[in-house]
Order: structure tokens, then sequence, then C-alpha cells
């Protein structure tokens, strides 16, 4: 029984350390890669700007690049958030 709980232990450990984590400054090619089931939401000559979909947070990309992650603002009047206009 002691056998079997070290090797358990030691493969969540690993698991755990695989998490896919979101930093600024992370590439867009690799965001994209990683989140799949995120859309495009607004893509502009000064940003792009994804909706994940699972957690309703938008990720906004300037030259490819990851500067700010929000859950937007929603409108008056509507049911839905929108992305932050800044």
């Amino acid at each position: 029984m002691k056998k079997l709980i070290l090797p358990l232990l030691l493969v969540v450990l690993l698991m755990s350390c695989s998490s896919q984590r979101i930093s600024l400054g992370m590439p867009e090619q690799r965001f994209i890669k990683q989140h799949p089931y995120a859309t495009q939401v607004e893509l502009s000559e000064r940003r792009t700007v994804y909706l994940d979909n699972q957690g309703a947070e938008f990720y906004y990309f300037k030259d490819s690049k990851l500067y700010k992650m929000d859950h937007g603002f929603t409108p008056f009047g509507s049911a839905k958030p929108v992305p932050s206009r800044q």
C-alpha cells in the first residue's frame, strides 16, 4: 500500500506542474493553441480581443502579445458583457 501512495503523489504533482498558465506578454499564437475554445470578438488596428467561453474572460492582444485580461463590462440593458474600451 505504501509503495502505491508515493507514485500516485508523484503523478499528481507532475500533472499540476504542466497546467497551462496565461501571463502578460504571452504570444497570441501560443494562446490560440492552448485555448481553441476562445473566440475572437474584436479585430482592429489597435488590438485583437478573444473571449474565453469557459470562464467569460476577455484577453487583449497588441502587437501579438497579451497585454490585458478582464471580464469586460456589461452595458445597461444588456445581458452579455463586452470588451473594455481601453
